[in-house]
């Protein structure tokens, strides 16, 4: 009789021990990242010169806010922002201010920004600035955004 009274209970204490791990796992599944991306965007400043510190802080502040930028401009339709913060990072030289000015370009081409007029022209200005991105045919990208446009668009973006 007692050995089929534990075996009973066996089933309600597995189900407590597999609550108990469940709250666990959903507990460390939701408080772990809160802490780990606290610990991420938490700048440690290594040289000790406070000024350099400064700017990397301001770097990384700046890029945060391209990203943002960039995203949000990528589903409003208007990368004028996100632009404008990786030209920023750009004339910081920042590593970060290439890939973000690429993936922008990119985006210019896929007719993601609402002027392609606009569009047309930063594409121009880039190529006749010489920018070289990392597997970026800028020319290319110019051409795919052209193809979207109309002939009057094109007509107005090739004014100086």
């Amino acid at each position: 009789m007692i050995a089929n009274r534990s075996f009973r209970s066996a089933p309600k204490r597995f189900g407590q021990r597999l609550q108990a791990a469940a709250l666990i796992i959903c507990s460390s599944i939701l408080f772990a990242p809160q802490v780990a991306m606290a610990e991420e965007d938490a700048f440690v400043c290594m040289s000790g010169d406070e000024a350099e510190c400064a700017f990397e802080n301001e770097s990384l502040s700046l890029f945060i806010r391209c990203q943002d930028a960039y995203n949000k401009g990528r589903e409003s339709g208007d990368l004028t922002e996100a632009r404008s913060l990786a030209r920023q990072l750009l004339d910081r030289k920042n590593k970060y201010g290439k890939r973000m000015m690429r993936f922008i370009y990119v985006a210019l081409s896929q007719g993601s920004h609402k002027n392609l007029v606009e569009a047309y022209r930063w594409l121009d200005e880039a190529l006749t600035n010489g920018e070289q991105y990392q597997r970026t045919d800028i020319e290319r990208l110019r051409n795919n955004l052209a193809a979207k446009m109309t002939e009057q668009q094109l007509a107005e973006a090739r004014k100086k």
